[in-house]
């Protein structure tokens, strides 16, 4: 790994660039795109951070993309990015939000990760209850209650990987916020490991339907 891709990050983002400084150079992620590049450096800058992204995770699958991002010094956005095209992971349309949400019980029980740069907090549950308050788009069950800001919800991916804690192949829908932070995270749990391929199957479907032209 180089070096000058890590240390200090200074963020700022408008509506579809995220500017962050590594080491000396300046690089640009256009969020939106499988591809990044930069604007005010060269191409190569962020290729080499793609590039050095996709290296860490070569040798095992099974490392946490959060780590990576702070071992790398980018959003954790950037590195789900870098692996689109490496991994099956599919970018969904944003404003899809609501439907996709409303869709999640018929996957059973998930398990949902939530977490600021302090925490992680982890639920077992199902999805339902759903309701709008102000800024807030509820989801109220009898083992979930979360109260989010949909409109800070600016990316939503499908992915499949190995889990951090398991050789198992895992199913997700990942939510991240305008900054490219992840916002929550929901993965398959019915059954966990062995999902049942109707549940699979179903999350498949969404993905489809779901996924950007």
């Amino acid at each position: 790994m180089r070096d000058s891709l890590l240390g200090d990050i200074d963020i700022g983002h408008d509506e579809s660039w995220s500017t962050h400084t590594l080491g000396t150079t300046r690089v640009q992620f256009p969020w939106g795109t499988s591809a990044m590049s930069t604007g005010e450096t060269t191409d190569e800058a962020a290729t080499d951070v793609v590039e050095s992204i996709r290296e860490y995770f070569r040798p095992d699958r099974s490392k946490m993309t959060m780590m990576a991002a702070r071992k790398f010094g980018v959003p954790e956005r950037a590195v789900v990015e870098a692996l689109v095209g490496q991994w099956p992971i599919v970018p969904l349309n944003a404003s899809g939000f609501r439907d996709l949400m409303e869709a999640l019980p018929e996957l059973g029980l998930m398990r949902v990760f939530v977490r600021s740069k302090a925490a992680v907090m982890e639920s077992v549950g199902t999805f339902g209850g759903f309701s709008e308050s102000g800024p807030f788009f509820n989801v109220q069950t009898d083992t979930l209650d979360m109260h989010i800001f949909h409109e800070q919800i600016s990316a939503i991916y499908a992915v499949e990987k190995v889990g951090h804690d398991s050789s198992f192949t895992t199913h997700s829908f990942q939510f991240f916020d305008r900054d490219g932070d992840a916002a929550f995270k929901a993965f398959l749990w019915e059954g966990f490991p062995d999902v049942p391929a109707d549940k699979i199957g179903r999350f498949h479907e969404l993905t489809k339907r779901f996924a950007k032209e």
